[in-house]
């Protein structure tokens, strides 16, 4: 079995959630990553042909120093 582990760019993961509900006129605010990345377990596992296990998400966030200040 193998053993995945997400990494989830917390900047990408705000701003497109909030393009997302803007677009599609949808709530992203009660958005479950552990939830999102088991559902992609599935899909992994058929490319390495071979059953998946989430092992850990990481969610990290840097500081967006190109983003003018207002």
């Amino acid at each position: 079995m193998n053993r995945v582990t997400f990494l989830i760019d917390g900047f990408n993961l705000y701003h497109s959630a909030r393009e997302a509900a803007k677009d599609l006129d949808i709530s992203t605010k009660w958005l479950d990553i552990k939830k999102l990345c088991s559902i992609y377990l599935p899909l992994i596992g058929s490319l390495v042909k071979d059953k998946s296990k989430l092992e850990k998400v990481y969610y990290f966030s840097a500081l967006a120093y190109h983003i003018e200040k207002i």
